[in-house]
C-alpha cells in the first residue's frame, strides 16, 4: 500500500466520523431556520486531519438563535463543551458557537459562525468550489501529509498556508513547508483563491 493511499484512507475514515457527528447533531438542517448554512473548511475539501467541522451561516446576527440550538445540543451526553464567541466588533464581524461532541472516543469540534448576509470579508464558504477545482490526488496527498506531520509534532498551523504552499508553490512535504513558512506564512484574514487545476 503506497503512502498516498494510506493518507487518503485515513482522511476518508475521518470523514466518516465527521459525517456521524453531523448526522447526530444536524447543524446544517437546524440552522436553516435562522439563515443559510454552508459546510466549509477541510471537511468540505476532503482534507480532514484535525477533528474539526466548520460551518458558516449567513443571516441576522441574533445571539438567541445560536443559544436556542446549543441548548438542545448541550443536553446530548456526547457533548461535553459548548463555547460562545462574540466577534461582532472585530474584523470578522460575527457570532460563533463551538460544540465539542465525542464519537468513538474522539472529541470533534463543530465550529459555527453566524455572519451577516451582506458580510464582505473572506467567506470560507466561497473557497469550497475553487479548492475542489484545484485539488488532485497528488496535491491532496501532499496537503494531508504536511498537516498530519504538523499535528504529530503538535505544531500550530494555518490550513490556508498549507493550501497556498502546495497549490501555489508546489511544496511537497513538511520540510519544504517549514522553509516556505519562513518567507510566506500569513496572519489575519486572507482573500485567497487557488488557481484551477490544469
Amino acid at each position: 500500500m503506497d503512502d498516498d493511499t494510506s493518507l487518503l484512507q485515513r482522511q476518508d475514515a475521518r470523514q466518516e466520523q465527521a459525517r456521524a457527528v453531523l448526522d447526530e447533531l444536524q447543524p446544517l438542517l437546524r440552522w436553516e431556520q435562522f439563515g443559510i448554512p454552508k459546510l466549509c473548511g477541510s471537511m468540505s475539501y476532503g482534507l480532514l486531519v484535525a477533528p474539526d467541522i466548520d460551518i458558516e451561516i449567513y443571516g441576522a446576527l441574533q445571539v438567541d438563535a445560536g443559544f436556542c440550538l446549543v441548548s438542545e445540543w448541550a443536553r446530548n451526553p456526547a457533548v461535553d463543551r459548548v463555547l460562545f464567541l462574540n466577534a461582532v466588533n472585530e474584523s470578522d464581524a460575527g457570532l460563533g458557537w463551538e460544540v465539542r461532541h465525542r464519537i468513538g472516543g474522539v472529541p470533534w469540534m463543530v465550529q459555527m459562525w453566524l455572519l451577516p448576509v451582506d458580510y464582505n470579508g473572506p467567506r470560507s464558504a466561497d473557497l469550497v468550489e475553487p479548492m475542489r477545482a484545484a485539488l488532485c490526488r497528488q496535491s491532496r496527498s501532499a496537503i494531508l501529509g504536511i498537516k498530519e506531520a504538523l499535528v504529530a509534532r503538535d505544531t500550530e498551523y494555518r490550513s490556508i498556508d498549507v493550501y497556498r504552499a502546495v497549490l501555489d508553490d508546489g511544496v511537497k512535504n513538511v520540510e519544504e513547508y517549514d522553509r516556505w513558512c519562513r518567507s510566506y506564512s500569513s496572519t489575519g484574514m486572507l482573500n485567497w483563491r487557488p488557481a484551477p487545476r490544469r
